[in-house]
């Protein structure tokens, strides 16, 4: 058993089962997650911001229904020309978890935290219409020009451009800190600081225990703005990899899986779909661009002759069909969207022969091999990965393969020590939510892409509400992607998920949701779940 269980059961077991009896209310919700999302804290994780649907939070939330935002600590907003300048009311009467009022200031300040250069936060592209977002990048500004406080209850946004859907498509990517603590630490400390491992929120749980690499507790909070919720805690479960996590379903020691790292295996389908207390949701789009990431900085990955070879040199139809077992779309382009994508792309079909030629023409050294690094542990991605990696043996690329988890794989890219990997992004919801991936500057993950008529189309894609406007922009830099190769896209994934039928809310908000949706604190009304009776 995982040093969790041995922890803390059987006290946890105790207070479990005690919980599931209650007659009304009460009871315990476990959640699996990754390790590696917590102690870096939101401003450098994806996995992180799970916490953010429950302890910390932002102005609005995007609902699990994936069509429009719930206002959260923004009671609500308002524009007078168009989308380029709002004015958010924020919630009256709501606190941090330790009694200090939220105010503008802490707006104020988080704003500024994502967007500082000094803090190096990949979400920070979030933030690149705000007006004076450059000139704080460039360091001729020390903040954000167009946010202000206009009074304890009123924050005035300004962006560069009117873009009627910024709230809805990048604010929700972005929560909320308090300034009273946060602030005390300076920029270049905020990562990894211990403000992340005992958060101070003002969501519906509150911050109660840490064991490393082990659990978090939070509590309920009951002063909570939308309602005290009816569970008496939220227990995240961590693990390295997939599999236990997997056992644990079957167990009943989780509730919910985590859908970071690869949900469930395919090969594992039959078997837990049996068992009549899961929830098992077997083909749940995911909106995720899978693709070999590329450090362009390195000079063996900067010829987009080497970038193409390898896209020829893999047959991504034949490892969806046997390896994937048809689980998968072929996908030449960033966006998992179709009407976001041209119809003329190249499909970089299956041809070895090309693969060769350009690697020659490229002068690419067969002798150097690859550090080639990936997270998903589950067998059906290491099978993957084996498959790549002979693919690519065949034409003269050497990968050798690193099993790494979140943490590590984040100080890699930290150290400059990256060259290549298999990865994923979630961004099912909009085109521009894969901004972060693939514009200029955009550190770590655009790994040294750059090229400035993307932004532009980036930009001009948020300009409009109108998807036909929007679609010309999206094609367009669909196209230039697709001949760049910044990334080489293999397929857009599926992430099958399973849920305890025990909780009330949580596989029926699941089911409602059109994707998984990633990277974006979510309003689920996890204050309104509860242990089945």
């Amino acid at each position: 058993m995982r040093r969790f269980l041995i922890s803390l059961l059987p006290a946890l077991a105790l207070m479990l089962a005690a919980g599931a009896v209650k007659a009304e209310g009460g009871g315990t919700f476990r959640s699996a997650m990754r390790t590696g999302c917590i102690e870096m804290g939101t401003l450098h994780t994806t996995c992180g911001h799970r916490l953010d649907e429950t302890v910390l939070q932002g102005l609005v939330h995007i609902k699990w229904t994936g069509d429009g935002v719930q206002p959260m600590l923004a009671e609500s907003w308002k524009t007078a020309d168009g989308g380029k300048t709002y004015v958010f009311n924020l919630r009256h009467g709501a606190k941090w978890h330790d009694g200090t009022p939220f105010t503008a200031k802490d707006v104020v300040f988080s704003l500024n935290l994502y967007a500082n250069p000094k803090v190096g936060s990949p979400w920070a592209q979030k933030l690149s219409a705000v007006a004076g977002y450059k000139a704080f990048q460039d360091g001729s500004a020390t903040s954000l020009a167009g946010v202000k406080a206009l009074d304890d209850a009123t924050v005035q946004i300004e962006l560069d451009s009117a873009k009627p859907l910024w709230v809805e498509l990048q604010l929700i990517a972005i929560s909320i800190f308090p300034e009273h603590i946060l602030g005390k630490v300076a920029p270049a400390d905020v990562k990894g600081n211990a403000f992340w491992v005992n958060r101070v929120g003002t969501g519906p749980f509150i911050w109660k225990k840490y064991e490393s690499d082990q659990y978090v507790e939070v509590d309920r909070n009951p002063d909570y703005f939308l309602g005290a919720p009816k569970l008496d805690r939220i227990i995240y479960q961590i693990y390295k990899d997939v599999p236990p996590i997997i056992a644990a379903l079957e167990t009943q020691e989780v509730d919910a899986m985590s859908y970071e790292g690869g949900g469930v295996p395919i090969s594992e389908l039959p078997r837990l779909q049996k068992l009549d207390y899961l929830t098992v949701l077997p083909k749940f789009s995911a909106g995720l661009p899978t693709y070999l990431q590329f450090n362009l900085e390195n000079k063996r990955f900067a010829d987009v002759r080497v970038r193409q070879a390898m896209l020829y040199a893999i047959d991504r139809k034949a490892i969806i069909d046997t390896v994937k077992q048809g689980a998968g779309e072929l996908l030449n382009t960033l966006f998992p969207q179709d009407w976001a994508r041209a119809k003329d792309l190249e499909p970089y079909d299956y041809n070895p022969d090309k693969a060769k030629q350009l690697l020659t023409d490229a002068g690419w050294d067969a002798s150097q091999p690859v550090d080639f690094i990936y997270y998903y542990s589950d067998q059906m991605n290491v099978d993957t990965v084996t498959a790549i990696q002979s693919y690519l043996a065949a034409v003269g690329v050497n990968i050798q393969p690193r099993l790494l988890d979140p943490a590590a794989i984040n100080q890699v890219y930290a150290d400059g020590s990256f060259q290549m990997g298999f990865f994923a992004q979630g961004m099912g919801l909009d085109p521009s939510l894969g901004s972060p991936l693939v514009v200029c500057g955009a550190k770590p993950l655009a790994m040294g892409y750059c090229n400035p008529k993307v932004d532009e189309l980036f930009n001009k894609g948020l300009e409009s509400n109108d998807r036909a406007t929007r679609a010309a922009s999206y094609q367009e830099a669909s196209r230039i992607l697709n001949q760049d190769l910044p990334k080489a896209w293999l397929w857009n994934e599926v992430r099958p998920l399973a849920f305890n039928n025990r909780i009330v809310g949580l596989a029926q908000h699941f089911k409602q949701q059109p994707l998984v949706i990633f990277n974006h604190p979510v309003y689920n009304e996890v204050e309104k779940w509860e242990v089945a009776k």
